[in-house]
């Protein structure tokens, strides 16, 4: 991508998958005890035999356990939510891994050299000896490579490349669409893997390059957004309320996902907070109704500091004005105790 911008600012990096299959690539060429890996693709049949089964056991285990264990239901018993300390985002789904090509291709059913030879006889003549070594190892059909010389893309791809997208099953009308809408200028082949196997979709990302927002997030970042349900407006909302250079798309992505509105966002910017917590501690602050204006008491006289947002959370929902706060820092009190220690004294005191 030509920006990355928006990855996480709070981690150490992504993984390097284009790195990662390059090696892998290599090392199938340079072994030459590596044997052929044959090609394996779940049948109709067997996907079948599989749902079957599982819904028998389901079936049996209801019988045993009764519905309860499947579906709770609520119960007149009220549930109480405790203080938490560090909030965590929620984390997107994992992605379900595709349906495999709508084309199979048949595993080749013979040695090295009668592979050369039907390869020879495709005048597939723009690789190698290595690639062709290193296609036969990695189980690529020669169908494969036809069908993609076929659509104008063989020159598009590096042969470790094909490897990788046939490895990980992308089908060639999935990189045919890719390339009628110009995203092979935008995304690596590691980054098709990823966007196909996440299940992203083509009019996800063609709604992404209309926005302006393909160039802006990194591959990784479109699977994160796509798979968290970020609609496309919640993401032009936050670019023209300026939110976009404050916030990672995995912050982006917490702040949709509870829901966190544009107006307490914009409030909390007008009002300087943006930089005085992290997404995760305005999401918490959100949750718990704490409002602007205590904040703002708290900044005020000096206390916004001495808090954590959870601690925050806690005098909020206590109802501990900030008066009593200052009360006990003219007292030197406040130096001693715990925000919990405040609770109490507080309630002790009214």
């Amino acid at each position: 991508m030509s920006s990355t911008r928006f990855k996480d600012k709070n981690t150490n990096g992504e993984f390097d998958l284009d790195s990662y299959l390059e090696e892998k690539a290599g090392e199938k060429v340079t072994n030459d005890h590596i044997g052929h890996v044959e090609e394996k693709r779940p049948t109709f049949k067997r996907n079948a035999i599989a749902i079957g089964a599982i819904i028998t056991v389901l079936a049996a285990w209801s019988m045993i356990v009764g519905p309860s264990l499947f579906f709770p239901f609520n119960t007149s018993e009220s549930n109480t939510v405790p203080a938490i300390d560090n909030f965590v985002t929620p984390l997107p789904p994992v992605p379900v891994a595709p349906d495999a090509p709508s084309i199979q291709y048949q595993n080749f059913d013979g040695d090295y050299l009668d592979y050369l030879e039907a390869f020879n006889e495709q005048n597939l003549n723009m690789f190698s000896g290595s690639a062709i070594q290193a296609f036969y190892n990695s189980g690529v059909p020669i169908q494969y490579l036809k069908d993609l010389e076929g659509a104008g893309l063989i020159n598009d791809f590096s042969y470790s490349a094909i490897i990788g997208l046939y490895s990980s099953g992308v089908p060639v009308n999935y990189l045919v669409n890719m390339k009628q809408n110009g995203f092979l200028n935008d995304f690596s082949y590691s980054a098709i893997i990823g966007l196909y196997s996440s299940n992203v979709s083509i009019d996800y990302l063609q709604n992404m390059q209309q926005s302006g927002f393909l160039n802006d997030f990194s591959y990784s970042a479109i699977i994160g957004l796509y798979s968290s349900n970020v609609s496309i407006d919640y993401l032009q909302n936050m670019q023209q309320s300026g939110f976009l250079n404050d916030f990672s798309y995995s912050a982006i992505i917490g702040l949709y996902s509870s829901n966190v509105s544009i107006d307490y966002l914009q409030n909390m910017k007008q009002s300087g907070f943006l930089n005085d917590f992290s997404y995760s501690a305005i999401i918490g602050l959100y949750s718990s109704n704490v409002t602007i204006d205590y904040l703002q008491q708290l900044r005020d006289v000096n206390l916004l500091d001495v808090y954590s947002y959870s601690g925050i959370i806690g005098l909020y929902n206590s109802n501990v004005p900030v008066d009593f706060l200052q009360e006990l820092k003219s007292r030197d009190l406040l130096d001693d105790m715990s925000y919990s220690d405040v609770i109490g004294a507080y309630n002790n005191n009214n």
